[in-house]
């Protein structure tokens, strides 16, 4: 019988950080597998000595981006799923609390970090960068616990928006992701998370690409066209 729980992490521009990630996880989770799959351009990632390659199961690919995640959920045998970028380093008790966050309410997306879309009128702004706080957001951004319905929902809501196939949606996978559910995703406040240096480094961090910004807002226009994202007031009215 599948483990109900799994683990996905992506190689791509930080091969150095994922030795840490995984250990962080099998420690945090010692019965859960770990999918490790690499899609970086090194085509040496798997010579490695800083993985523990005994603890991973390993797959190289093509680049998908980190939206590869989500058809890797939705297809796999495991119901619940934790995934943490490469340049985001969560304790082990932290990854943890996590999992135990998404079995107690799988009925929505949960994380550390988010952002919530706000409408003043008819103006959609994004307020990033919340964390450090309990409640609930527009988008999990980072690390995300899930679930395989929520997967499938994503890749539905991707074709009810309007992209022809999942490949073709670009840095959005975590805005689909998150409006999968009845319910917006939350955020957790579990303490100081440590990012790699390079986490906002130009030509490595996709959020520094130049038109990041620009796809999504178009993605979130899309969303609520759809009435599929959760919009918040302005926090300067909210207060």
């Amino acid at each position: 019988m599948a483990s109900p729980l799994a683990v996905i992490l992506l190689n791509y521009k930080r091969p150095q950080n994922i030795g840490l990630v995984a250990a962080a996880a099998r420690e945090a989770l010692p019965d859960a597998p770990i999918y490790l799959r690499d899609q970086g351009d090194d085509a040496g990632f798997r010579d490695r000595d800083d993985v523990d390659w005994d603890q991973v199961i390993f797959e190289r690919g093509p680049n998908r981006g980190a939206g590869v995640r989500v058809p890797m959920a939705a297809a796999s045998p495991h119901e619940r799923f934790l995934a943490i970028d490469d340049d985001t380093f969560l304790e082990p008790e932290q990854i943890a609390s996590l999992a135990e966050r998404l079995r107690a309410e799988p009925d929505r997306a949960h994380g550390v970090w988010g952002e919530r879309l706000e409408a003043d009128g008819e103006r959609l702004t994004f307020r990033s960068g919340l964390w450090r706080f309990d409640g609930p957001v527009s988008v999990i951004n980072q690390v995300y616990a899930f679930t395989r319905d929520q997967a499938q929902r994503a890749m539905a809501l991707a074709r009810r928006a309007g992209w022809p196939d999942w490949d073709a949606i670009g840095p959005v996978d975590d805005m689909l992701l998150s409006c999968a559910s009845a319910k917006p995703p939350l955020c957790h406040d579990l303490g100081e998370v440590a990012l790699c240096l390079t986490a906002d480094e130009p030509g490595v961090a996709v959020w520094r690409t130049g038109d990041f910004d620009a796809r999504r807002a178009e993605a979130a226009d899309r969303l609520h066209a759809i009435d599929a994202i959760t919009v918040f007031e302005p926090a300067s009215r909210a207060a």
